[in-house]
């Protein structure tokens, strides 16, 4: 039942780091983006996701120096490597655009 309520935290986690991720994209990523003369259009979920996902892993990194190491699944998150993967991917999905001048994907 524990590890039920810990999955449980984790999709709230989750669903709220999209939500966040959603705001932030709309209202300063794009900001930031058109005053480096990058088009906001196209394939904007890319980079909605990618902040998203960003963020949660900059939260889920930060968190692991407050939380307790016994907790086992935020110590299964950080030795996933498909954790890693969407966190370098997210990161790719957000400042790529800085060096090629559009949203690509």
């Amino acid at each position: 039942m524990f590890l039920w309520k810990m999955y449980l935290i984790t999709f709230i986690e989750i669903i709220s780091f999209l939500i966040i991720g959603f705001l932030l994209t709309d209202n300063v990523l794009k900001n930031v983006y058109e005053s480096a003369r990058i088009s906001f259009t196209g394939n904007v979920w890319v980079v909605w996701f990618g902040l998203s996902f960003m963020l949660f892993g900059i939260y889920t990194i930060v968190l692991s120096f407050f939380v307790s190491k016994e907790n086992r699944l935020l110590k299964d998150r950080l030795t996933s490597k498909t954790f890693w993967l969407i966190v370098i991917a997210s990161f790719f999905g957000v400042f790529v655009p800085f060096f090629i001048g559009e949203i690509p994907f």
